[in-house]
């Protein structure tokens, strides 16, 4: 089972999203702290767009940018264990949790920037993962994306940038673009015949939304 977690396991949230203090240059705090297992996972099918190190406040830092968007940092690491371009999904393992930057103790600043990528203009990392925006102790089984998913048929991977579609034709009324390693189950095969396209009804492994892809352009 997949989760939007960096970590899995038993994990504790050290300092939520938005707590306000003067220690953040934004005067509350961007992202959440977590510590727990050392190894630390993606959160969504990305790609590695940036890479720090041994910066002043981050340490070292991954930036993975997600399809819808957004950028997803990774702070504080002890180790990286991914290059800039890589295609990243939520078994790839990103790096090692550490005590990098200005810290004061090992453990991981996850945030998530909105489409500028710009420092204080985040999304709530907390509703991204499923988990409550609170300090406490919590476990990876609990969030699970697709436990409730009937996810039946074989699963796929993309090769390359295709739209899920609600509809079998490449003039449907509404399209999303997911990039390719995104992973997904066929409901069922060759549902349609279109615009020269062999059309499946598929489900997305990560977020359970269903539609239609040309199926030419799996691995």
């Amino acid at each position: 089972m997949a989760t939007n977690l960096p970590l899995t396991g038993n994990f504790n949230v050290t300092c939520e999203y938005k707590r306000q203090g003067t220690e953040w240059i934004a005067g509350w705090h961007t992202g959440i702290d977590m510590t727990g297992s050392d190894t630390i996972y993606g959160t969504c099918d990305g790609t590695v767009t940036r890479i720090g190190t041994n910066d002043k406040d981050y340490g070292n830092f991954i930036v993975v940018k997600a399809p819808d968007g957004k950028y997803h940092w990774f702070c504080h690491l002890s180790r990286i264990d991914v290059e800039v371009n890589q295609n990243i999904d939520r078994l790839t393992k990103l790096g090692v949790m550490g005590a990098t930057g200005n810290v004061t103790g090992k453990h991981l600043h996850f945030e998530i920037r909105n489409a500028s990528n710009k420092y204080a203009d985040n999304s709530n990392p907390a509703d991204y993962m499923g988990i409550p925006n609170k300090v406490g102790s919590y476990n990876s089984e609990n969030y699970q994306i697709d436990s409730t998913n009937n996810n039946t048929g074989e699963m796929k991977t993309l090769a390359k940038n295709t739209n899920l579609r609600n509809e079998p034709t490449t003039s449907s009324s509404e399209k999303t673009l997911y990039i390719p390693n995104t992973t997904l189950y066929v409901l069922q095969a060759s549902v349609a015949q279109a615009d020269g396209y062999t059309w499946d009804k598929v489900r997305i492994r990560v977020n359970g939304k269903e539609g239609y892809m040309i199926n030419k352009n799996y691995k």
